[in-house]
């Protein structure tokens, strides 16, 4: 049966399919058969076309895999890349882009080689070092511009050459010292310390070079030019041994500490002085070794080093008030100083201590002083030897011939004659307790105007000098002691008085408020106070003395004793002022002297008289001086007072309970205030106020050193007194107190 079209058209959609043979079929109807034929060579010519493609495909996929491999990827797998997106790639565009990468990557790392060149060359170039590149048979490979300046200037090429033909000057062989060979022999880095060539020092490093096996291919030597550091080294050799010679010949002991405080230094005085040896010493620490303490306190302590260590920026010195406990344990006097050890930086290394012994020559400057106090004692003494006879003289000689007047008013005459002496030696007492460090002012409010006008007549009265006052007429008054005041102005004019030879001239004194502002004056507290100048036209003071006219027995005149000016000075600090003086030689002198303006305004002046005003009550006096005692109560009882006597305080405060028992109390009581081997004033008002709050106790003393007579009524004291007194001076205290209200 004839094959029907649908027939024919399922055996060639097999024959696409499987790739069957159609002509095969015998079956295949006749006019079929050339379209048979013509779908046979179709299928043929589609067969071969595969093929192609195959051979397409497996080269592609080789291609791209060989350019993984080159790239450094894995080959691709059939899975991860199907034969229809294979044929979907541009391979050459895929290569030419991967070739591109690779040649920038290679392009990268040129430049980065190119740099590290550049950058090595530089290194090489620029270090400090001459530098040699050397393979291991010491041929010689590079070299730079400092190595050739070093061994070969102005020779020929040396690349090629061996080292030794430059380095050791010998073409055959190096020297047995060689660096290279001891790198060679040890696999590792080989220096060389100090290397001499010619005049020249050096320091050699060797360096090795090795492959990727680890064998030693090439060799890197660093020369270092040290010749400075030599000199510099045997110059600080020289001077350590010089140093080492200066401090062993010297007197002075000297230890050098490092920050923890160990000895590193000490020289032979040292070891004298200490009774350590150097050997001993070093490593110690200073406190073991170094013990001192300061005079006023003989035992040691490790304080005033600490001290000294402390202050590492600058000089310490403690003159003569040092001690040091040797290790035989004795004490001896030193002069020490101290000095930081600074780095180069500056930062602290140490402490350097010089110390010298000076317990010697400290006891024959104190045997020398007693001699000089004493030289000056005699002096002193001599000076007031002759005033007291002066006034001793007139004193007996008045009392005698007062003996022998009969005219009464003759008599009153030689007794005031007699007394005007004595006060006048009461005055020389005073400068005495002033000069001896006593003398404390008994200070109250003053109107000082009146008083310089006195001071200065009296001390200008008979002579050829006169004194042009100009005292401002809102004087402020001043906290002062009156007579040591008036003792200050009466020296220092009568100092300008014999500046002026007594042949005549004018002294100008002007004395008138001023203001003291802080920093004003270094020796004056801020505040108002009284200056008072006094000028004279004498021929000056020398400038080489200037500084010395206030020390104690220090005086250009024959027969002056040096204690005028000393003890205005003395006066002057105790009442918290100051005094200076400005001179020029031919010109003149002037003094200046500023006391502190006083708060309140001075008390009404009491009445002056006689003294020989009556009064009435029971006194009780006690003193140790029975003179004193007879006379002060024989005053008294001439005023009209009773009174009663004791000897010391214990006596006193007895007879204050015996009088109160027996219902006659006294109405004051007047002590002593120093009383030898007993209770003195100070002691017994306690006592007596213990027993009765409301007793009314003056005190009186020939000493004005006790701070009791300058603040009496912070002991309890009513008033006080200074001894010598007239007994107008004894009435008035006496009945200021007994009239004052509790």
């Amino acid at each position: 049966m004839p094959m029907d079209l649908a027939k024919f058209q399922e055996l060639v959609a097999r024959a696409v399919e499987d790739r069957a043979d159609l002509l095969a079929d015998p079956a295949l109807n006749p006019e079929y058969k050339p379209l048979a034929a013509l779908i046979d060579n179709l299928l043929r010519e589609n067969q071969a076309l595969r093929h192609d493609h195959r051979i397409a495909v497996n080269y592609i996929r080789d291609k791209i895999n060989q350019m993984l491999e080159v790239i450094g990827t894995s080959p691709l797998k059939p899975e991860e890349l199907d034969e229809k997106n294979l044929i979907g790639l541009d391979p050459l565009g895929i290569i030419s882009q991967s070739f591109t990468q690779i040649l920038e990557h290679s392009n990268l790392i040129n430049r980065n080689l190119r740099l590290a060149r550049d950058e090595t060359r530089a290194i090489f170039a620029s270090v400090g070092g001459g530098l040699l590149v050397m393979d291991n048979d010491r041929n010689i490979l590079a070299a730079n511009n400092h190595f050739r300046e070093m061994f070969s200037p102005g020779a020929d090429e040396i690349v090629g050459k061996r080292c030794y033909e430059i380095i050791c000057g010998n073409e055959n062989q190096p020297r047995e010292s060689c660096c290279f060979k001891r790198m060679m022999a040890s696999g590792r880095l080989a220096s060389l310390p100090d290397w001499r060539f010619g005049d020249k020092h050096f320091s050699i490093v060797a360096t090795p070079i090795r492959d990727s096996l680890g064998d030693i291919v090439k060799c890197v030597v660093l020369y270092i030019d040290i010749t400075e550091l030599i000199q510099i080294r045997l110059a600080l050799d020289e001077e350590r041994e010089r140093l080492s010679t200066t401090l062993e010949s010297i007197a002075d002991g000297v230890i050098a500490i490092d920050n923890r405080g160990s000895i590193t230094l000490m020289n032979n005085a040292a070891a004298e002085i200490t009774g350590w040896s150097r050997a001993e010493a070093v490593d110690q620490p200073i406190c073991s070794v170094f013990k001192v303490a300061d005079q006023g306190d003989s035992r040691y302590h490790g304080d005033l080093l600490d001290e000294i260590i402390a202050n590492n920026k600058s000089k310490v010195e403690r003159l003569d008030n040092t001690l040091l406990l040797n290790r035989q344990g004795k004490w001896r006097d030193i002069y020490l100083s101290a000095a930081p050890i600074h780095q180069y930086d500056r930062s602290h290394a140490g402490t350097i201590f010089v110390f010298r012994d000076i317990t010697r020559e400290k006891r024959l400057d104190e045997e020398l002083a007693k001699a000089n106090r004493l030289d000056s004692l005699g002096i002193f003494a001599g000076g007031i030897a002759h005033d007291f006879n002066n006034l001793l003289t007139g004193i007996l000689g008045n009392v005698s011939l007062a003996r022998l007047k009969t005219d009464p008013d003759e008599k009153n005459r030689l007794l005031n004659e007699t007394e005007k002496s004595t006060f006048r030696a009461k005055g020389l007492t005073q400068q005495l307790l002033t000069f001896a460090k006593g003398g404390m002012p008994v200070k109250k409010s003053v109107l000082i105007g009146e008083l310089i006008k006195e001071s200065v007549e009296f001390t200008l009265r008979g002579s050829g000098v006169s004194c042009d006052l100009k005292i401002a007429d809102d004087l402020l008054p001043v906290e002062a002691d009156e007579d040591q005041i008036s003792q200050v102005i009466q020296n220092l004019v009568l100092n300008s008085r014999q500046a002026m030879s007594d042949q005549g001239g004018v002294i100008e004194l002007t004395a008138g408020n001023v203001e003291i502002a802080a920093d004003q004056e270094p020796l004056l507290a801020p505040g108002r106070y009284v200056k008072i100048s006094i000028t004279d036209r004498g021929s000056g003071i020398p400038k080489k003395i200037i500084d010395q006219i206030f020390d104690p027995f220090f005086t250009t005149k024959e027969s002056g004793s040096g204690l005028g000016l000393a003890t205005s000075y003395s006066i002057i600090r105790k009442h918290h002022g100051n005094i200076t003086v400005e001179s020029k030689r031919g010109k003149g002198t002037t003094f200046y002297l500023y006391l502190p303006a006083a708060r309140e305004k001075p008390a009404a002046a009491p009445k002056t008289g006689t003294g020989v005003t009556g009064g009435s009550g029971r006194i009780l006096i006690m003193d140790d001086e029975e003179l004193v005692r007879k006379v002060t109560g024989s005053m008294l009882e001439h005023s009209g007072y009773d009174v009663e006597l004791a000897d010391a305080g214990a006596e006193a405060i007895e007879k204050y309970r015996k009088a109160a028992r027996e219902g006659r109390p006294f109405a004051v009581v007047l002590m002593d205030l120093t009383i030898p081997n007993g209770m003195g004033g100070k002691e017994a008002v306690a006592a007596l106020l213990a027993i009765d709050p409301a007793a009314r106790v003056i005190a009186a003393s020939g000493y004005s050193n006790d701070p009791v007579m300058a603040d009496y009524r912070s002991y309890g004291f009513r008033q006080v007194i200074a001894k010598p007194y007239k007994i107008g001076e004894l009435n008035e205290v006496v009945a200021e107190v007994i009239g004052a209200e509790d």
